[in-house]
């Protein structure tokens, strides 16, 4: 099987005018199929960087900050600024021909082998091998199916029990209950864990209130748990 190498992974965009091309380091994927439609799309995560005054020459950081991460697909970009008080309005969402002069994917695929047992879990973790995580989550009618796809950045085991749980974020989750044409605006920001192949738990990052008068941050704070088919592969 194939399975992404992230560490390889990237996309990149230039901006109008060509004033800057940004590479950003791919962090999840997500391929959403539908079976109605007969469609397949497949999304990317990027890197979160800090809002910055690119090619500056004084403080290089903007002030107040702000996370800066992007959703690609082939068509669509969706843009997370995610500061403080969180304005849900500075996220936006465009088609890339709109947005970028250009996007390119440099996606790399490599040969992986799946991780069938606990044992074997253990095993590959402690050979410093590079391991991957998957999950499939689908919706209660049977239209969507999504499989999410990520690198395995922190990882549990018991070698005594053959026990393991592999909790790594940021990830993508989408919402197939969410009313929208654009499958781009389903997805959450999450981080997954999961120490068995039928279950996960994902943990969505959602405004919360703030300590000021009508303030909200965003933070990683809503549980969810789903029915999933989880996988551990090695690289």
């Amino acid at each position: 099987m194939k399975s992404c190498d992230f560490s390889r992974s990237f996309v990149t965009f230039t901006i109008e005018g060509r004033g800057n091309n940004a590479r950003i380091q791919v962090e999840a994927r997500c391929v959403v199929k539908d079976a109605e439609a007969l469609t397949s799309e497949e999304f990317f995560l990027v890197a979160s960087c800090k809002s910055e005054d690119t090619y500056g020459d004084g403080v290089l950081f903007t002030e107040p900050n702000y996370d800066f991460c992007v959703i690609f697909s082939e068509e669509d970009s969706r843009i997370f600024r995610v500061g403080f008080p969180f304005d849900e309005t500075k996220s936006t969402i465009h088609t890339n021909e709109e947005r970028f002069e250009g996007v390119s994917f440099q996606i790399r695929m490599a040969d992986a082998e799946v991780l069938a047992t606990n044992e074997a879990i253990v095993k590959a973790t402690f050979a410093g091998k590079v391991i991957n995580g998957r999950t499939e989550i689908a919706d209660p009618t049977g239209r969507y199916r999504a499989m999410i796809e990520f690198p395995v950045k922190t990882m549990n085991v018991n070698d005594i029990d053959s026990l393991y749980q592999t909790d790594t974020g940021p990830i993508l989750v989408p919402d197939f209950e969410k009313k929208t044409d654009r499958t781009i605006e389903r997805f959450a920001l999450a981080f997954v864990a999961y120490n068995q192949p039928g279950e996960a738990y994902f943990i969505l990052q959602e405004p919360v209130p703030g300590q000021a008068k009508d303030a909200a941050v965003a933070d990683y704070s809503r549980i969810v748990r789903m029915d999933a088919r989880n996988s551990i592969v090695a690289l």
